[in-house]
Parts: structure tokens; sequence; C-alpha cells
């Protein structure tokens, strides 16, 4: 049985290659600072979430609290 760290770790990677296929390339050429700022500023907040949850169960099964 697939513990839950591995089971997240799976999670988060076949997310992030959903994204990444549905978003594509960013094109840098345009739009000014807003546009792309935004964009920037999400992958940072979903990548932050991601191994921040990560983190987080892997010190709780350290700790036994996932058993």
């Amino acid at each position: 049985m697939r513990s839950l760290y591995h089971r997240l770790s799976l999670f988060v990677s076949e997310a992030f290659l959903a994204l990444h296929d549905r978003i594509g390339p960013v094109d840098e050429r345009g739009g000014g600072r807003n546009s792309d700022e935004g964009f920037h500023i999400g992958a940072g907040a979903v990548i932050g979430a991601a191994i921040a949850a990560g983190v987080g169960a892997y010190i709780a099964k350290k700790m036994g609290a996932l058993e």
C-alpha cells in the first residue's frame, strides 16, 4: 500500500504536468509588466503550496500522525 507521502507526491506531480500542458508556454514579448507578473505570482503560489503540503505530510509521517 502506498503511503500518503507517495500519493501526495504523485498528485502534485500530475497536477503540475496537467497545468503545464493546459497553459503552455507564456508569450513574454508583450503585454507589459502586469500580465506577466500575474502568471509568475500565481505559479509561485501553486509551487509554494505544493512544497508546503509535501513537507507537512513528510513531517506528519515522521511524527507518526498518519499511522
